[in-house]
């Protein structure tokens, strides 16, 4: 016999040395073996399920604190993207301060409809009017550069949206109007 079976033997003599002990003390001192060792492993259950409780209860820690932390995370991302938003919208007015304005934007129409120009030039000289009275509210930045305009039409200016959020023939002329259709239909036949 190797040194392991020897502890391996030496081992089960302890448990049931251990078991028979348990069955002597157990209420009234005469327990069996039997009971001592359903005693025994019902003890070994609940610390088994404590010990997965403590775990569980570990893991929920770990995933809340982890949760807080992206929360934290995501709250200084925006306001890092609102810090570089107010930037932004300083360098434009900036820009215009100094004379330049962004380009002009031809709204391109659907279905052989004609197509409209956006001068920024003139709604900022003409109207004195700021970017940020109509970048985000009515118009999203770059929308001319990255979006189709399906929303641009002469249905949806006449309710007040885009355009007629000002044309609507109080602040400025009707987009109804029909005299003034080449001032933002300038190539119109």
């Amino acid at each position: 016999m190797n040194k392991e079976d020897g502890a391996k033997k030496i081992a089960q003599t302890a448990v049931m040395v251990f078991v028979v002990a348990l069955a002597l003390c157990l209420p009234g001192g005469n327990g069996t073996v039997a009971q001592a060792a359903s005693g025994a492993k019902h003890a070994t259950n609940e610390a088994a399920a404590a010990k997965v409780r403590a775990e569980a209860a570990k893991a929920l820690l770990e995933a809340q604190n982890a949760m807080d932390k992206a929360d934290e995370m995501m709250r200084m991302a925006q306001k890092q993207r609102q810090k570089s938003m107010s930037k932004e919208k300083d360098a434009f007015q900036k820009m215009v301060a100094a004379g330049y304005y962004p380009s002009d934007i031809t709204l391109t129409a659907q279905n052989g409809q004609v197509h409209a120009v956006f001068s920024h030039r003139k709604h900022l000289l003409r109207e004195h009017l700021k970017c940020t009275e109509c970048h985000p509210r009515i118009f999203i930045m770059n929308a001319a550069r990255e979006k189709k305009k399906k929303g641009f039409t002469m249905a949806n200016m006449r309710k007040g949206l885009y355009c007629g959020h000002c044309h609507n023939g109080k602040r400025a002329f009707s987009v109804a109007d029909l005299a003034m259709c080449k001032r933002c239909h300038p190539k119109q036949l």
